[in-house]
């Protein structure tokens, strides 16, 4: 009964792991390139 409970447990952590990366993908996916570096690019402007 222990290990069932456990199983579910795991596998419900796993899945909301996946469906994060997923949605993490996606909305890297629609930035462009400017707004993923501008801060990084500034900063070098800088210097």
């Amino acid at each position: 009964m222990r290990r069932l409970v456990f199983a579910i447990a795991l596998l419900a952590v796993a899945t909301a792991g996946i469906s994060a990366s997923f949605a993490a993908v996606r909305h890297a996916k629609t930035l462009t390139f400017s707004e993923r570096f501008a801060p990084a690019l500034e900063l070098m402007a800088q210097r």
